[in-house]
């Protein structure tokens, strides 16, 4: 039997206007080294480097890098279908929320046959959220947002002084007390903080990503016990951002897929291992925040 295709991994971009959606999403097409599909309410509310646009068909702009941009115009349930059927099929897609829009509802369709919810990433502008959450007419808006985040993305920090920040910080942990945020200047972001596309590496190796962020790896090839892993991300500090990898479980023969953002964590059968079984997980978080792996005492 033919294994399936993979499920188009789904990251949905929200945050109020003027919070910096579109400068992350031009930074990540710039950076962009997989196949991309990106899906935005109208095309006259995001401006795409030019240096990106390849051509313009209809409502889908295709981009030099392969990637293709389309519209929401026919509703997110047909395009969804339409994105499954693309050839060569994307490995993930990027969803531009409208402003005003709660995240948590175009999330909601990421469950569809042939796509899986990645994560749920908002955007917040520092200057101005600590007004914007308690005003009479938006207040309701922002805070809905920010309870569907997996990841705060606390942008244009250098906009403001000490104690604006801390306040900003302070309504984000308010209404989304377990998520991780990640400050930002003009919406520049280390890619792996966002995607599972980080490469494995051998264990205890840390790498650098700028001074915010560390990444430490993890190596085993004993089988891993399901209570384990469940003890593992129980105890996982609050500074990790990200958790990813595969795990050999003790019962179960099959390769399994371990995604965590924020408090959301999965672990799923992903057929058959293509060599011999082992554990290799990756976490991104700050530095100091390393974790304590599977099975250690």
């Amino acid at each position: 039997m033919t294994d399936p295709a993979p499920k188009i991994a789904v990251t949905v971009l929200g945050g109020y206007l003027g919070a910096g959606k579109t400068t992350l999403l031009n930074n990540i097409l710039c950076r962009a080294d997989e196949r991309l599909a990106v899906l935005v309410n109208d095309f006259g509310e995001i401006n795409i480097d030019a240096a990106l646009i390849e051509s313009v068909n209809g409502t889908t702009i295709n981009l030099a890098n392969g990637c293709v941009c389309c519209t929401l115009a026919d509703g997110l349930a047909n395009t969804l279908l339409d994105i499954d059927g693309l050839e060569p099929r994307p490995e993930r897609l990027i969803i531009e929320t409208s402003g005003v829009a709660n995240p948590a509802g175009v999330a909601a369709y990421c469950h569809r046959r042939g796509f899986r919810l990645d994560a749920v990433v908002v955007l917040v502008d520092a200057e101005t959220i600590t007004t914007g959450v308690d005003d009479i007419y938006i207040g309701e808006t922002v805070r809905s947002q920010l309870r569907a985040a997996d990841l705060v993305v606390l942008n244009k920090v250098d906009l403001v002084d000490a104690s604006t920040l801390e306040s900003a910080r302070g309504v984000v942990v308010a209404e989304a007390p377990l998520v991780p945020i990640v400050e930002t200047v003009n919406a520049e972001l280390t890619p792996e903080v966002l995607f599972d596309r980080q490469t494995m590496s051998s264990q205890g190796e840390v790498h650098s990503h700028g001074a915010d962020f560390e990444t430490w790896s993890f190596s085993e090839s004993t089988p891993i016990t399901r209570d384990e892993i469940d003890r593992f991300m129980a105890d996982l500090s609050q500074d990790i951002v990200r958790v990813k990898g595969l795990v050999q479980l003790n019962d179960d023969s099959r390769r399994h897929v371990l995604q965590r953002v924020g408090p959301r964590w999965t672990l799923s059968p992903s057929g058959e291992w293509d060599d011999a079984p082992n554990t290799t997980l990756v976490a991104i978080g700050r530095p100091g925040s390393e974790p304590t792996w599977p099975g250690s005492t």
